[in-house]
């Protein structure tokens, strides 16, 4: 019994001490871990009635998608490059990002892209717009990003402008170069 209790003690310690390491408390992660079930509850109800909606198709990994406006460009590849106009928000309407508010398009590689954008971005031709509602696995999942929650299901309005070819890197200086031998 003793040596029982000293045990469950010493493991209780052991988990407290690795929540402290990575910066959440056990009350923390009993609460990120209730959000998180919420946010699949509310996300899982949210698409079951938008996939009814006319329009809305659903894929086999659950992304829904919406055609806006069909473009007439070409479909990119996943190797490259495009330049969107993008909106995203929570299923509540809070708004997370939007470069259109910024006042410029963003230019990424679509290999970078979470899998929601992915699977859009690479069946869009270019002119194309696009809403997205993403569950969580196609977007920051279990574990969230910054200001989105575990398990949050998330909307996407995507506007493919171009497919464009990235700017080279600049070479390094030369007391930035590696050592030759050197490891």
């Amino acid at each position: 019994m003793t040596r029982t209790l000293v045990l469950s003690v010493l493991s209780l310690a052991m988990i407290y001490f690795i929540a402290r390491s990575c910066g959440l408390t056990p009350g923390q992660l009993e609460e990120r871990a209730l959000l998180a079930e919420l946010n699949a509850a509310e996300g899982a109800a949210f698409r079951q009635e938008n996939g009814t909606r006319p329009g809305v198709v659903t894929l086999p990994d659950g992304l829904q998608v919406e055609v806006l406006r069909e473009g007439d460009g070409e479909v990119p590849e996943a190797s490259d490059w495009v330049t969107v106009h993008y909106r995203g928000w929570r299923l509540d309407g809070r708004e997370f990002d939007n470069s259109y508010r910024r006042g410029e398009p963003a230019t990424l590689p679509i290999e970078r892209a979470i899998p929601a954008w992915r699977a859009a971005l690479l069946a869009a031709p270019v002119g194309s717009r696009l809403r997205l509602v993403a569950p969580p696995e196609l977007a920051y999942g279990r574990s969230g990003a910054g200001i989105i929650g575990p398990e949050e299901t998330l909307l996407f309005e995507i506007e493919l402008l171009d497919i464009v070819v990235p700017d080279e890197p600049e070479s390094p200086a030369e007391w930035e170069k590696p050592v030759p031998n050197l490891r």
